[in-house]
Parts: C-alpha cells; structure tokens; sequence
C-alpha cells in the first residue's frame, strides 16, 4: 500500500490530467476487472458531494478499484459516512482520506438560502438531518455585504466537515494524530477542472 503522501501526489498528477485534457483512463479492462472479483486494494478514500458536475472517478483520472468513493449532497458526515471510512482505513488498508467540495455547490447554496430565511422546520426529517450537518459551516460568515458569500460557505463547509470527522469518530481521529493515515480537504473548481487543496 503506498503512503499517504504517495496517495495524494496520485490524486493530484490524475486531476491535472483531466484538466489539461490528456486523461490516460485507466484499469478498465477486463482483465483488470477479473483481477478485482475476490476483493480491492484502492489507494485513497474521497468523500465528495453528489453534485453530477464532480464525477470524482473522472476527475482524478483513475480507473475501477484505484479510490473507495462517498458522496453525498454536501459531503457530510452521517454516522454512515464515517463508517464507510472506517470501512476503508481498517478492512481495505486506505491511507489518506480527502473531503471534496466544490465551487457553486448546490447544497450548500439551498442551505445558505432556508439558513437566512429561517425555513428548516418546514422541510422534512430527512432534508433537517443533512440541513444540521452544513448549518454549522455558517457559524463564523459574514452575511451582509459579502458578494463572495457562497464561496466562502463552500470552504468553510469543507473545513467544518475536517474538524468534524476528528471531533466525531476516535477511531479515525487516533490514526490521523498517529499519522497512520491523512486527513485532507479540497475544493474543486467548475471553471478550471482542478482541486486545490485546502488543509
């Protein structure tokens, strides 16, 4: 298994590719696929949000079994979530872990708007539930006079949904301070097709 630094420089060199639109495509064969019925062996984890415009897969230029995908609207944190990556960490040996937002997240632009208006009780338990895990992203914005206040919801989200998953989940908290495994966040951006990462 290659180190997280090794899984990041990966991630990085695949989603320069796509940008510069000389993606290589590869492990999609059949072969490959063969190769992969009895179990995978991928190099990273990358909760994303479920946006269509961030096929993570694509993005980073990898192929069928390189990376362990989450994605939800926001790329928040659900006890589902954080025992997929506890999935990931401890049965498949994944060393680094990346939370990906992204520019104009629809999300996080909804939250925003119920967030001001006050809305939240009149959408259901299930929109509440994903509501609570972005809201706390808000705590610390400038609301008034900020013409760059989506983007900045959007960092701050990927940042609170970073210091969550340690505030959350021991488990994963102990292996990221014993630097067993790499805690990253990045944004992704719409206009140029490349992640920057933040943390």
């Amino acid at each position: 298994m290659i180190s997280p630094k090794e899984a990041l420089k990966k991630l990085i060199d695949g989603n320069k590719r796509f940008a510069q639109n000389k993606s290589l495509h590869p492990n999609l064969g059949n072969e490959l696929r063969n190769a992969l019925l009895n179990g995978q062996k991928p190099f990273a984890a990358v909760l994303s949000c479920s946006d269509s415009r961030v096929p993570v897969e694509i993005i980073f230029d990898v192929g069928v079994g390189d990376i362990f995908v989450i994605r939800t609207a926001g790329h928040v944190l659900s006890k589902e979530v954080l025992g997929s990556l506890e999935y990931a960490t401890n049965s498949l040996g994944v060393k680094l872990i990346m939370i990906m937002g992204h520019d104009n997240c629809g999300a996080v632009k909804s939250a925003l708007e119920i967030y001001s208006e006050d809305k939240y009780h009149e959408f259901s338990d299930n929109l509440q539930s994903l509501l609570g895990h972005i809201y706390p992203a808000f705590d610390n914005l400038d609301f008034k006079s900020n013409d760059n206040l989506l983007q900045d919801a959007v960092e701050s989200n990927v940042n609170y949904q970073l210091s969550d998953l340690v505030k959350k989940d021991a488990y994963l908290a102990k292996k990221i301070n014993e630097k067993k495994i790499k805690l990253v966040g990045a944004i992704y951006r719409l206009d140029t097709g490349l992640i920057e990462v933040v943390k």
